[in-house]
């Protein structure tokens, strides 16, 4: 499965590398995240439920951190597994400033699953994906947007989908 994309946060690039190196903010971030621990220099442990159709489920897995080049890149190997299945996988993190104020955040990456989560299809698969990802991008706005105003977001999994839903709206209306 290949996941690509990208997405525009409103912060310099300083800021949005700051919050995506940030264990215990990142932690309020990741739709269904139940725990985050760091096991070393760049790399990380955690468990995630995860309640979309078929992928629903308990997964833990670990993460590490390769290439870093701070602000601008890194590279995530993540390995994971649950009761519906496991996934590897490897991708990139790319940071582009788009002038002072804002951040276009660059994704790519591929992942392999196996086990009963392959039945469910690929089309249910990639939904499931680009939701997660849209919650956290979501979520990620309302973290940089609070901070500036030096206010705390509120997290959790209902008000980032709506923040997710409100995102896709507003770009349907940016492209017309």
């Amino acid at each position: 499965m290949k996941l690509q994309g990208e997405q525009i946060l409103p912060g310099n690039r300083d800021r949005v590398w700051a919050l995506f190196n940030d264990p215990e903010r990142l932690s309020r971030l990741v739709p269904g995240l139940e725990k985050l621990e760091i096991l070393g220099p760049n790399e990380f442990g955690g468990t995630m439920n995860v309640g979309i159709a078929a992928v629903k489920g308990v997964y833990t897995g670990k993460l590490k951190l390769e290439d870093i080049k701070a602000p601008e890149h890194y590279k995530m190997v993540v390995d994971g597994k649950g009761k519906q299945g496991f996934m590897r996988g490897s991708g990139t993190l790319d940071l582009v400033a788009k002038g002072s104020t804002e951040t276009i955040v660059k994704y790519a990456g591929d992942v392999q699953l196996g086990g009963p989560i392959v039945q469910v299809g690929q089309r249910v698969i990639d939904s499931a994906a680009k939701m997660l990802m849209g919650q956290f991008f979501a979520a990620a706005g309302a973290e940089l947007k609070a901070e500036a105003a030096g206010t705390v977001a509120r997290q959790g999994v209902t008000i980032n989908f709506f923040r997710w839903i409100m995102n896709l709206i507003r770009g349907l209306f940016r492209r017309s």
